[in-house]
């Protein structure tokens, strides 16, 4: 199970604001090689299986790429068969999983 962003930040592998620091990996780069490891997985593995562009990916697990647009971290979340909520949390933007879950949620109701 992939550690949690607020496991990783107290196990130092991130800073209290949330950027790398130093050799320290971000959240996201942490996820992603947690899950690519814990399946024997490499980059290009990955990309071939779920069609994620392997330069972006190089770049998240460098922790060159912090941040993501919503596709790109659905895209993510699906390709790790994770909710796409762990994925955001990992890119600090809970508040648009938030979001779309109150938009989805009134939208139910609306028809």
């Amino acid at each position: 199970m992939p550690k949690s962003v607020l496991q990783l930040s107290k196990s130092g592998v991130i800073n209290s604001n949330g950027g790398s620091n130093g050799d320290r990996r971000s959240p996201l780069a942490e996820l992603v090689s947690e899950h690519l490891h814990t399946r024997g997985m490499r980059q290009v593995d990955f990309c071939r299986r779920t069609g994620f562009d392997q330069g972006l990916l190089s770049k998240i697990l460098s922790s060159m790429v912090n941040t993501l647009n919503v596709e790109t971290a659905l895209k993510l979340a699906e390709g790790l068969g994770l909710p796409p909520s762990v994925v955001l949390e990992a890119i600090g933007k809970k508040d648009i999983d938030d979001m779309l879950r109150r938009f989805y949620r009134n939208s139910d109701r609306v028809t």
